[in-house]
């Protein structure tokens, strides 16, 4: 049996709980929450937090999703999805009654939808012919399977069950509070008398009140005894209908299960971009390496600042997108400017498009060259720990050791206005010396600081400015450029904390 997610032999690395603090400082853990919304049962949000280690099994997703990208295909594999919530929802319905006629009965209408699900989407791959390894090897999977004795057995003994049971008659009398029960025996039908009676006083079409009831599917004491006593005369039909439900308790292939919770991660994933796509923003697959060295992007954004930007109510994205682009022995981008002018959401980006291109999934940029990386970490500011009894820089500094004995040249670090606890004399030499330690692993380092002289740390080390407009300083532009520090970050960060920027004094001067 052929994976959809996982060539042959190869599989995901999961990533411990304890260590899904990269996801929270990235804002993926939104993202991911977002995405399988809807489809908890499916456990989904465990195959978000397994990235691929192998650049085939990236390109084997990649097929997939490029077949997904064929309306013809992806019709198919939705509908098939649908159906098979279809059969979950008539499976939950069998766990919560209580009368085994009617479980029985809404168990074989399971058994049927999914019958139908199946053949469905045999039909459909054949006519489409996937191109992607995966789905070849399913669509023989499903074809063969379809074709069966099982599969063909469980399909016509169905059939067989409901034929038998349309054939039920049986007569109901009512007298008082006694129920009875018989078989029916050719009795008249009073309500065809009835209408016959009342047919002459007809005058033209008739508005038709009768009521539909629309209440819970489960009998009532009354109902189920009812029932109880129509299958004790009619006991071939009712016999066939609880040696049916016997027989085939566990009815879904095992090929066909995997399929159907497989094939979500792509179809959520995919409905998640969808209106981004429509308000403009571009994404595509990326180009894998196994070896450090360039790499670079274009048009990256934060997904999860885009997907709240484009939510329903939102007027446009309004997303400003940026690029970076790190030539050979480029392993550190330090980013300085202005507060507030996209510094932290562009080391968001960078970090998502990493992360995403390790699952096998389009990355939010026009184009792409990255490493597959073997680990993100990450290290934001956070609130202090009361019960450490440890200050903000030394837990700082704790985290930043489990992450440098950790990262390799393949993975990536990003670090977002670390050390800013302490002063500037120390914050540049702490850095400087945490930089020195990277550069002798060589993970992708992107730094977030207010220091501009770490922008010169190393023959390693690129600077990248958040700018602002020139014609007024105080107007961001949300771009990030690859250019040489201004000198006035820290400045600017320290006018910013006391309420001493331009704009600040001017409003308080007016008052």
């Amino acid at each position: 049996m052929t994976s959809i997610l996982f060539p042959d032999g190869l599989s995901g690395t999961s990533v411990p709980l304890e260590d899904r603090r990269f996801a929270i400082d990235l804002n993926l853990d939104q993202v991911f929450a977002a995405v399988t919304a809807g489809r908890e049962q499916l456990d989904l949000l465990s195959l978000f937090y397994s990235p691929l280690n192998d650049i085939d099994g990236v390109t084997y997703r990649h097929e997939v999703l490029r077949d997904l990208e064929r309306p013809a295909v992806l019709a198919a594999v939705r509908a098939f999805g649908q159906a098979m919530s279809g059969v979950r929802e008539l499976l939950a319905t069998v766990s919560s009654l209580h009368n085994r006629w009617q479980q029985a009965r809404v168990f074989v209408d399971a058994v049927s939808a999914y019958c139908e699900g199946v053949t469905s989407l045999a039909l459909a791959l054949t006519d489409v012919r996937p191109d992607a390894r995966a789905l070849r090897a399913f669509t023989a999977h499903i074809c063969d399977y379809q074709s069966s004795e099982r599969f063909r057995g469980l399909v016509e003994e169905a059939g067989e069950v409901v034929s038998a049971l349309s054939t039920v008659r049986y007569t109901l009398h009512i007298r008082g509070n006694r129920v009875t029960v018989s078989s029916y025996q050719g009795e008249p039908d009073y309500a065809q008398e009835v209408e016959k009676v009342f047919a002459r006083f007809r005058e033209g079409p008739t508005k038709d009140y009768r009521a539909t009831f629309r209440g819970p599917l489960a009998m009532n004491w009354v109902e189920g005894q009812v029932l109880d006593l129509v299958a004790q005369h009619n006991p071939g039909p009712f016999g066939a209908l609880e040696q049916y439900f016997s027989d085939h308790r566990v009815f879904v292939d095992a090929g066909v299960k995997a399929f159907d919770r497989d094939c979500q991660f792509y179809l959520a994933y995919l409905e998640f971009i969808d209106p981004l796509r429509a308000a403009g923003l571009r994404f595509c697959y990326p180009r894998l390496s196994l070896s450090p060295g360039a790499v670079k992007a274009t048009a990256v954004f934060d997904l999860a600042l885009a997907a709240r930007a484009t939510s329903p109510g939102r007027a446009g994205s309004g997303i400003v997108t940026n690029d970076f682009d790190l030539g050979p022995g480029e392993r550190v981008m330090v980013v300085t400017g202005p507060n507030n002018g996209g510094k932290t959401t562009f080391a968001r980006a960078v970090g998502q498009v990493h992360y995403l291109a390790a699952l096998g999934l389009p990355v939010p940029a026009e184009q792409a060259d990255l490493v597959l990386v073997d680990g993100v970490f990450t290290s934001f500011v956070q609130a202090e720990k009361l019960g450490t009894m440890r200050s903000h820089l030394e837990d700082e500094l704790v985290s930043l050791y489990d992450v440098v004995h950790h990262a390799s040249a393949r993975s990536v670090i990003v670090m977002n206005e670390s050390f800013s606890s302490t002063t500037l004399r120390d914050a540049a030499l702490v850095g400087k010396a945490v930089l020195a330690q990277l550069a002798a692993r060589g993970p992708l380092c992107l730094f977030v600081t207010f220091i501009d002289e770490l922008a010169t740390a190393g023959e390693n080390t690129v600077s990248l400015v958040a700018t602002v407009d020139p014609d007024d300083p105080v107007v961001r532009t949300y771009k990030v450029l690859r250019k040489a520090p201004e000198g006035r970050a820290y400045a600017e960060a320290l006018a910013e904390h006391y309420g001493l920027t331009t704009r600040a004094v001017e409003e308080r001067v007016a008052r």
